[in-house]
């Protein structure tokens, strides 16, 4: 991540915003230069409501240099502004390809489903280029050419690319302050492990299918070039589709939305624009033109709770599912290990998160010299942590009451009654 002069995470008392009654009929548009962290934090993040961010990404190097303006041309004239059929730039495969290995990266290929997902596959880098300009191409020629038939052509959607990691050295943007209080990534960048934190990139007509993100987490999305189209809906709506079996559909549309008489918002997202999707807001995304963005997956004191609950809930999916095997040796260590593998954590990740957490904001209540950069750019003021502290706190009071952590072999209840010791401080 690019950095710089250090910024505050300026949080106060919630009383220092309006406190609104009731939440607003439409999806907000705030510019960054109006919008405060504070103002972020309790009018949006705390009240796991979305909202569009703009003038975010205009001075990050991905913006400046993997994208081009084209030469003039009249073809969109008549386009409106907020909803065009092509974007304002063009992408710099050549800057892409000098900038960047020839690695492997992971793709979905959005004109085939498997087990109700895109297939997946591994392409290098530079070949996907070379196919997604060759696509770029071929559309050109069929406008030109009506006899051109491109139907048969792969839909290739490169998704989940972890490049920050992959490429540490690179600081290609900057992670939004509002977005900067990120337990999950502050802990597995430190450790060196898998994050979450991605670069998407895809063509015109590629689109992920229709979910919810990963652990109940929040995400935020910030278009570098082009255009998507959101349908998005508060949690809960998503049960008015499910099947007899709870499924949710794998694709949705306007048609079949009205049909089930579920309430949904549509957002049109710009280039320099960036999406907050608060925690159980399932949403399905359309790239109208070719597109490229950087996405993050989070999670803070404002949803730890919902985490907490999704876990618990996902362990008891787990034991459901291998109920006749109750009287196996080991059979919570197994749960564990099969929640690991179906949800992306397990109770033990989950209370080594809240201990690295506690251990830094513990730290910097210590002492005024110790002051943690989030992402190499930002600082929590006085309240921030001790905000985090009382969540962690109120976390810890809710899972003494589980039985799975009171009555587990695997030491559970011992490390989390440690550390609410070291917490009341």
């Amino acid at each position: 991540m690019a950095s710089g002069e250090r910024e505050g995470m300026e949080l106060h008392p919630k009383g220092t915003v309006e406190n609104d009654k009731h939440l607003p009929g439409e999806i907000l548009r705030c510019s960054a230069g109006n919008l405060s962290y504070n103002e972020f934090f309790w009018r949006y993040m705390h009240k796991n409501w979305p909202v569009v961010i703009t003038d975010v990404s205009k001075d990050w190097e991905c913006s400046k240099q993997w994208t081009t303006v084209p030469e003039a041309t009249d073809v969109n004239s008549n386009q409106p502004s907020s909803f065009p059929s092509e974007p304002s730039s063009a992408i710099n495969f050549d800057y892409l390809k000098q900038k960047i290995d020839n690695c492997l990266v992971p793709v979905a290929d959005c004109n085939s489903s498997y087990f109700n997902s895109h297939k997946k596959l591994e392409l290098r880098f530079h070949d996907y280029l070379d196919q997604w300009r060759s696509g770029i191409e071929a559309n050109r020629s069929s406008e030109i050419n009506s006899n051109v038939d491109i139907r048969t052509k792969d839909n290739l959607y490169l998704k989940d690319w972890h490049l920050a990691a992959q490429m540490p050295g690179y600081d290609f943007y900057k992670v939004p302050k509002y977005f900067a209080s990120d337990w999950l990534n502050e802990m597995l960048v430190d450790k060196e492990r898998d994050d979450y934190r991605f670069v998407y990139m895809g063509p015109k007509g590629s689109w992920t299918s229709y979910h919810s993100d990963v652990f109940g987490s929040f995400s935020w999305s910030t278009n570098i070039m082009g255009h998507k189209k959101w349908l998005i809906m508060s949690p809960g709506e998503e049960l008015k589709l499910a099947d007899r079996l709870g499924n949710v559909p794998f694709s949705i549309d306007e048609q079949m939305l009205d049909e089930h008489g579920v309430e949904y918002y549509t957002i049109n997202q710009k280039a320099n624009e960036a999406v907050f999707v608060p925690s159980g807001w399932f949403h399905q995304v359309w790239n109208l033109t070719d597109t490229i963005s950087v996405n993050h997956n989070w999670f803070n004191a404002c949803n730890i709770a919902t985490v907490w609950q999704n876990l618990r809930s996902n362990l008891n999916a787990v034991r459901k599912e291998i109920s006749d095997c109750q009287i196996m040796d080991n059979f919570e260590a197994h749960c564990q290990t099969m929640l690991r593998a179906s949800f992306g954590i397990n109770y033990l990740d989950f209370i080594e998160l809240l201990e690295f957490i506690a251990d830094r904001r513990l730290a910097q209540a210590a002492t005024t010299a110790t002051q943690f950069l989030m992402f190499n750019s930002y600082t929590m003021n006085d309240y921030h942590v001790q905000y985090d502290l009382e969540c962690l706190k109120k976390i810890l009071r809710q899972m003494s009451e589980d039985s799975t952590i009171t009555q587990s072999p695997l030491q559970l209840s011992e490390r989390c009654q440690e550390l609410e010791h070291r917490l009341q401080f």
